[in-house]
């Protein structure tokens, strides 16, 4: 995945590489162990578990522009085969097929000669089997960030899944009833799915569904969580398949679920005193039953 570089200045991950691919062998293995001691220093944890780190440089493309890269490979167990075919047992296994134990930072060049000031000019993928389009949040902080000084981009998909969840947790929350929680649900995946603008944003969506008082609770909640004021692009790309359908949940794996804008249209959701003090749930589903298994 590409990521922001934030550090660049002497002694971070791309100021020392940038020196390094100009390198031959003897200093390149010398200078590369700057790495070593950098990686160990993020690995504030005594959780994170050991491993190698691997540093590589070389070309792609054509013309050839110079890249390095830097893999944090991590030992596992295993049996290895011996000369008399004997099973001998080893824990200082790395890269093996099975295994995705490892994580691998590259840093490009645009190969513009003479070169500009860093950062220009280069860009950066990570690799972290942790970490996929929709669950970037799940990388390793220490090597990304601590160790190569990189941000995830605070790209708009990525934003309007956080503005997604970050709202949802704060309807959650809220002391009020159902119903009103349901209305306050419905209108979130309205106001992402079915409203026509190009663009999100905190403000407009408190004022659109929040009365004055919960919409302050509601921006301050979202100051708090570091999202941003101003509008972003509607870009829900990380979210499709979230919104494709509104659910209820019961004990007992009882489920009703359906498009957004059916359940907003069709279905009424209220809570109502049951037997022996507890709290019921009424269901009002303004059409007919069309079958039942």
């Amino acid at each position: 995945m590409e990521m922001d570089i934030r550090e660049f200045g002497p002694g971070s991950a791309l100021d020392i590489g940038a020196e390094l691919v100009k390198q031959r062998d003897p200093q390149f293995i010398n200078q590369s162990r700057q790495f070593a001691e950098a990686l160990a220093t993020a690995q504030i944890s005594r959780q994170i578990p050991g491993g190698l780190m691997v540093v590589f440089d070389g070309t792609l493309g054509n013309p050839a522009t110079p890249f390095f890269g830097l893999m944090k490979a991590e030992l596992h167990e295993g049996f290895v085969k011996t000369a008399n075919l004997q099973a001998r047992f080893v824990n200082d296994l790395f890269l093996s097929p099975k295994t995705k134990l490892y994580k691998i930072g590259i840093f490009i060049s645009d190969g513009a000669n003479p070169r500009p000031a860093l950062p220009e000019g280069w860009r950066t993928v990570v690799y972290d089997s942790a970490m996929s389009a929709s669950h970037r949040d799940a990388a390793a902080t220490y090597f990304y960030s601590n160790f190569l000084g990189l941000n995830i981009p605070e790209n708009a998909a990525h934003q309007v899944k956080k503005f997604f969840e970050e709202t949802k947790a704060f309807i959650k929350a809220q002391n009020i009833p159902e119903k009103d929680k349901v209305d306050l649900y419905n209108g979130l995946y309205a106001y992402l799915k079915i409203d026509k603008g190009n663009t999100i944003q905190t403000s407009r969506f408190a004022k659109t569904y929040m009365a004055a008082d919960l919409g302050d609770d509601y921006l301050a909640h979202m100051k708090r969580k570091r999202f941003p004021a101003a509008a972003i692009a509607k870009d829900i790309s990380e979210l499709s398949g979230v919104l494709r359908w509104r659910k209820f949940k019961f004990p007992r794996a009882i489920t009703l679920s359906g498009p957004p804008d059916a359940i907003k249209d069709l279905v009424t959701v209220d809570s109502v005193n049951g037997d022996g003090g507890q709290t019921w749930t009424q269901i009002t589903v303004r059409a007919q039953l069309q079958s039942q298994e």
